[in-house]
Parts: structure tokens; C-alpha cells; sequence
């Protein structure tokens, strides 16, 4: 349980814009702990074997030692890094010129996918303009994915093929920022998830896919299709709007009548899916209390999310505020987990105000630990007895500037 008050040695905004020229600097272009299929030493060897593929990813996410430089990995540009780049500026917009914002935006365009993961604009190459180019050209269905390939257990997902995850951040990015591409972002997100993801539907409602590759039943990744959906909802005609409202309703309602009685979900339905994390708790949680906003129904499924919140904070959380990555298993502090600890926390203030205290103490124990001045990073992260140096774009800078231009902006709103 959170208990404690909050700790004012770090001064989170200048932590931010140390973060953001590092980032800037970079060229928005970094490494991320699945990035282990990139290995062109390997390429002949992983296409022969899904085993193979699954310990070259993990031996390199785990590895003490950085492999990339002997496996010839290079620094990409990963489209979930991009748009929560794009958010965070767009949470504090005197972080970054407009123009950073606006080559983030055309570099997203031009990281967009048809559904067979084939480019909207070929070459995928980022020109100035780009992103209006997009809100004049775009498809009626597209998405994004990772920059890299990757394994999982039951699919395998070539690089950029879309994703629902990556595709929902796009387009709240797009939104944050005010882009004038915004809608024609959002329309053809939700047809990439009307048209192209699998579903599976029973009485309690609807689960989306995680991808067009797949038929897994991922809570927090169905939650993300259904929050596309209700954001294009508020820029269709009634009719597809009420469409569109009425299938996000029933994606959360899945999702709800497979709560647990002590208010925590598991990650998903499969038997190798059993267990409870922070970040994926939080996602739900979040998007959620998203939808219900988006749908002009804020109160609506409060009963449950108060539920979710009380075991959140219970399970999740030590008595510091630090959080765990599973539940009820100190240990391992991560800076994805700590980003959105602060994240949902902050999304769920209205329920009580001392959740955004409870943010920012999150996040200062987060700098405490895991920020490395000398490196202008977030670590990936910290166990008890040893630390996983590697600073990566997406899991920890992008998402630690994300949870604190967030967090601050919201002090702002409240001062």
C-alpha cells in the first residue's frame, strides 16, 4: 500500500530536458530490449528456427554484456518510442520547438503500414510535410508496429507489421499534439482494427487481437483497440459513431467480467498468461478510465475500476511507493513500470487526490534509481543486487519523459 508523502530533492523538469536533447540528439533513434532479430551475423540462421528466435531475444534483452555491436543491431527508429516522444512534448509543450514536434509527426507518417505490414509511403522515408501528406492520402485502414521482428511464444510478427499497441499510441499522439493529420489518423486506425484484427465474441463481449497475425486474447491489448475505436467515434457521423461506441463498450465489458474477485486481472486467457504485473494492471486500469472519458461517460464502469485501483495499490506498490513488477514481488524496479505506475496513478486521480502525491513520489524514486546523470538516461533496470545498464529508447527514456512531462503538467493544471 502507498503511504508515503512525497521526497522534493529531484527536480523532475530538468531531469526531463536532460532526457529530451539526449534523445533529440540521437535523432530519436535508439536501441529497445527486443530488438535482438535485427542481428544481420544472424539473419541466416533465425529464419530456420522458432526456438532460436525465441533465445536470441531473450539472450540479448538479458545479456549483462551489450551484444548489438558484435550482432550488427543498429539504433532504429521505433514507432512507439516516436509517438510517446510526441506525447510527452505535447504534455509540456515548452520541453521542445514546434519543429520537433513536427518532425516526429512526419517520421510516424512515414513509419505507417497497410495491414499486411506493407508501407503506406515506400521507402519509409521521413520528409517535412509528410504527416499532412498523410491526413490527405490515408488509407482506410493502417497501422504501425515495432521497427524490429520479434517471436512470441504462438506468432511471429515481421518488422512494422502493425500492431494494435503501437497503432493506439500513434493515435493518441497524433491527438495530443493537436496535428491536423489527427483524424484521418484515428479513421484509419479503427479501420485497420474493424477490418483486420481477429476477434472472438461471447456474451460478455468482445476480444480483439493483438494483431492480424494472431488470436490472442490479451486484456490490455483489446482495451487499446477499443480506446481507438472510441476516439474515432467522436469524429464520425452518428451513425458510426454510435457504431463504433456501442463495439468499445463491449470490448470493456469483456474485459470487466473477467476481473478477479480481488479486483487484479491477469495478462491474458491462455494458461502460459496466468499472472499478474504491474505495467499490464495499469494499462488496463488506465485505458479503462480512457475509454469511459472519450465515451462522455466518465463515471461509467467506476465500480470496477475502484476495485482494480484498491488491489493496484495493495499488491503492486511497497509501502515506499516503489513499484513491483509482478504483483506481490518486490525486487526488480523497471523504468517502463515505474513510467506507468506514475501514468495510471495520474489517469486515475479523480478517485482520489492524493494518487498524483503518489505519482510523484513514484517518480522520484524512479530518478533515485534508475537515472544516470552521466549517461542522460533512464537504466532498464534495477534488482537488489545488480543493475541492467543498457538506456533504451522506448522502454525507458521514451516512457520515464512521457510518465513526467505528464506528471508535472499536471501540478501546472492544478496549481
Amino acid at each position: 500500500m502507498i503511504t508515503t508523502a512525497p521526497d522534493d530533492r529531484h527536480n523532475l523538469y530538468t531531469v526531463a530536458a536532460d532526457v529530451w536533447r539526449q534523445c533529440k540528439e540521437a535523432g530519436f533513434r535508439g536501441f529497445d530490449p527486443y530488438d535482438g532479430l535485427k542481428s544481420r551475423r544472424l539473419a541466416p540462421l533465425l529464419e530456420r528456427s522458432r526456438m532460436l528466435r525465441l533465445a536470441v531475444i531473450q539472450g540479448v534483452k538479458r545479456c549483462p554484456l551489450d551484444l548489438r555491436p558484435w550482432l550488427g543491431i543498429t539504433p532504429g527508429l521505433n514507432p512507439k518510442g516516436l509517438a510517446l516522444l510526441l506525447l510527452a512534448s505535447s504534455r509540456l509543450p515548452r520541453l521542445a520547438w514546434p519543429e520537433d514536434r513536427r518532425q516526429l509527426a512526419y517520421s510516424l507518417a512515414a513509419l505507417a503500414s497497410h495491414p499486411d505490414g506493407t508501407a503506406v509511403f515506400p521507402g519509409r522515408r521521413p520528409w517535412p510535410g509528410l504527416a499532412t501528406t498523410f491526413a490527405e492520402k490515408a488509407p482506410a485502414a493502417a497501422g504501425w508496429g515495432y521497427d524490429f521482428p520479434w517471436q512470441a511464444r504462438a506468432f511471429h510478427q515481421p518488422p512494422f507489421s502493425p500492431t494494435v499497441v503501437v497503432t493506439a499510441f500513434v493515435v493518441d499522439a497524433f491527438a495530443a499534439c493537436g496535428h491536423a493529420a489527427a483524424a484521418a489518423v484515428a479513421r484509419a486506425a479503427a479501420g485497420f482494427v474493424q477490418g483486420h484484427l481477429h476477434r472472438h465474441e461471447d456474451a460478455t463481449g468482445v476480444c480483439f487481437s493483438y494483431s492480424p497475425y494472431d488470436r490472442s486474447r490479451v486484456f490490455n491489448a483489446s482495451l487499446f483497440a477499443a480506446k481507438i475505436l472510441a476516439r474515432a467515434a467522436l469524429i464520425a457521423d452518428a451513425g458510426t459513431a454510435r457504431a463504433l461506441s456501442e463495439e468499445a463498450d463491449r470490448a470493456v465489458a469483456y474485459v470487466i467480467a473477467r476481473q478477479q474477485p480481488d479486483g487484479g486481472w491477469v495478462y491474458g486467457e491462455a494458461d502460459h498468461w496466468q499472472w499478474i504485473d504491474n505495467l499490464h494492471t495499469g494499462f488496463v486500469l488506465e485505458t479503462i478510465a480512457a475509454i469511459a472519458g472519450l465515451l462522455g461517460e466518465p463515471r461509467r464502469w467506476r465500480e470496477p475500476l475502484e476495485r482494480g485501483l484498491a488491489f493496484y495499490r495493495e499488491h503492486c506498490f511497497g509501502a515506499d511507493a516503489t513499484p513491483y513488477y509482478y504483483a506481490d514481488r518486490p525486487g526488480t524496479l523497471d523504468s517502463h513500470t515505474v513510467a506507468q505506475s506514475a501514468l495510471t496513478l495520474l489517469a486515475l486521480s479523480d478517485f482520489d487526490p492524493e494518487l498524483p502525491t503518489c505519482a510523484r513520489r513514484v517518480l522520484e524514486i524512479g530518478v533515485a534509481r534508475l537515472y544516470d546523470p552521466a549517461r542522460h538516461g533512464f537504466l532498464h533496470q534495477r534488482s537488489r543486487i545488480a543493475a541492467h545498464r543498457a538506456i533504451f529508447l522506448r522502454w525507458s527514456q521514451a516512457w520515464m519523459l512521457n510518465a513526467i512531462c505528464a506528471c508535472i503538467a499536471h501540478e501546472e493544471r492544478s496549481a
